[in-house]
């Protein structure tokens, strides 16, 4: 009989298995040390049965995925079973070459190509659950839905322990870091609004005001905010002709967030096809990757587009994290990725009265000076200040007020290449 030790494969669900199966000390036939071994022929089962699950036949892969590769394209890491083997870099070449003959055998001998199932295939597991999450909460129960909750714990499970958000896929904005809003106020009476009191006018509205947004509905008020004016100018989504007031505010306690962009880290995670489950924590990882994109991109002006999905994932963030983090840090699409922005839960978004005078709120009058291209504001009249809150999380800073004309809105565009396809055939079955 043969034996192999848990040092040939340094796979660790492979380890527990030869420590599981272990007869004790013997000698390994592969690397002839002594050690705890097991018998090769078990050991090269479990592999088998978790190997096979992780791969799949060119065959059976997407009519777009198997054209794709049989027309001569190399997008796709197509081999034999041999090369896949090799590609995992087993540190001992003789086991290499008998896994191979092992695992070989057991297949049909029509089929000899394959590919791992890591999830970026068309057809990932995540992506169909996540089509019939849409459907679920499109013509479903939107809230206390059962299919919905156990799909979200499901997907999110890697993110955290406990409740408890990963450390590393978390930013925290320290004491006195900057936050940028801004509002277009292309009408006088906008704009004296926000110059008399910014941090109401640029702060999150009043819930019976607010508006659907990415990721809280009609009704729901949160603090939406960027990490620079440029990305609100483009977050508001300003056109040419438009006036824009941008404000600054500063955070004034710690604030943890978790972060999109560290997610995604998520799917560059290696799962090996030794693993049990390679498929399903695959599959999850490169589906996060996607829908950290998602959570990101504003909604499509096609007709029936909405942020209902979003919504829905944000609440479960607030809902089960929201007693560790105050809300999420994503990159923003709209400026290629370049600038941040950040949304805090309703309960967090918080933000300190400020007054250009401590004991009366001004009111002020607008006067634009067309000829020196500038707008004044002066004293149109006063009013009580109300009783100062508690300390919020955020503070506007005094004299942070921009006013902005949109002189012409950029739209950087990527060239896609369009093939047609000419060629006639007798027999075609669509």
């Amino acid at each position: 009989m043969m034996y192999i030790c848990k040092e040939c494969v340094e796979v660790d669900e492979v380890q527990k298995e030869v420590e599981r199966l272990n007869i004790g000390l013997e000698v390994c036939n592969y690397c002839n040390s002594k050690s705890i071994v097991a018998p090769k022929d078990s050991v090269f089962s479990f592999i088998e049965n978790n190997f096979f699950e992780a791969i799949i036949s060119i065959d059976e892969c997407s009519q777009r995925e198997s054209s794709s590769f049989w027309g001569g394209s190399d997008d796709l890491y197509v081999k034999e079973i041999w090369e896949i083997i090799h590609d995992l870099r087993l540190k001992n070449e003789t086991l290499e070459s008998d896994l191979s003959n092992y695992l070989s055998e057991q297949l049909d001998v029509d089929d000899k190509l394959f590919t791992l199932n890591d999830g970026t295939l068309e057809d990932n597991l995540y992506q169909n659950k996540w089509l019939s999450f849409i459907d679920s909460i499109s013509h479903g129960k939107r809230f206390f839905n059962f299919d919905v909750s156990h799909f979200l714990d499901d997907l999110f499970s890697v993110m955290h322990e406990n409740n408890h958000v990963n450390d590393s896929i978390c930013t925290v904005l320290e004491p006195n870091e900057s936050l940028f809003r801004a509002r277009i106020a292309n009408s006088k009476m906008e704009r004296e609004s926000i110059i008399s009191d910014p941090a109401s006018q640029l702060g999150p509205v009043p819930d019976k005001l607010a508006s659907d947004q990415r990721m809280t509905p009609s009704g729901i008020s949160a603090f939406y905010a960027s990490s620079d004016r440029d990305t609100c100018f483009s977050e508001v989504r300003a056109i040419t002709g438009d006036l824009v007031i941008s404000g600054e505010f500063t955070v004034n306690r710690p604030l943890k967030f978790l972060d999109l962009r560290k997610v995604e880290t998520l799917s560059k995670k290696e799962h090996h096809p030794f693993e049990h489950d390679f498929l399903k924590k695959s599959h999850k990882s490169q589906f996060l990757k996607r829908l950290m994109f998602l959570l990101s991109k504003p909604a499509s002006k096609r007709k029936n587009s909405n942020y209902l999905e979003t919504q829905v994932i944000f609440e479960y963030f607030r809902v089960k994290f929201g007693g560790d983090i105050s809300g999420l840090i994503f990159s923003s699409v709209q400026t290629g990725l370049d600038g941040l922005n950040v949304v805090l839960f309703p309960e967090e978004s918080n933000v300190n009265s400020f007054s250009y005078n401590k004991e009366r709120k001004i009111i002020f009058r607008e006067s634009h000076h067309q000829d020196d291209s500038f707008y004044s504001y002066s004293l149109k009249f006063v009013e009580k200040l109300p009783v100062q809150e508690s300390e919020a999380n955020l503070s506007f800073v005094r004299d942070s007020l921009e006013l902005h004309y949109i002189e012409a809105v950029k739209t950087i565009a990527r060239k896609q290449h369009i093939f047609v396809n000419d060629d006639t055939y007798d027999d075609v079955d669509f």
